[in-house]
């Protein structure tokens, strides 16, 4: 008997395309933030969209 398949309700993801020493920059002001990177690029795409009256 076959599954039914099931809507995905998981985080979408974005890939986004860095130089390595971008990708290390990037990681070192997450980790000073307490942050990972992910949460770093949420955060950060929220504080300019505040910044610009989007939200």
């Amino acid at each position: 008997m076959k599954k039914e398949k099931t809507e995905r309700t998981g985080k979408k993801q974005v890939g986004l395309e860095v130089t390595v020493e971008e990708k290390e920059l990037a990681e070192k002001v997450a980790k000073e933030r307490g942050l990972g990177f992910s949460a770093l690029v949420r955060l950060l795409i929220k504080d300019e969209a505040r910044r610009l009256g989007i939200i």
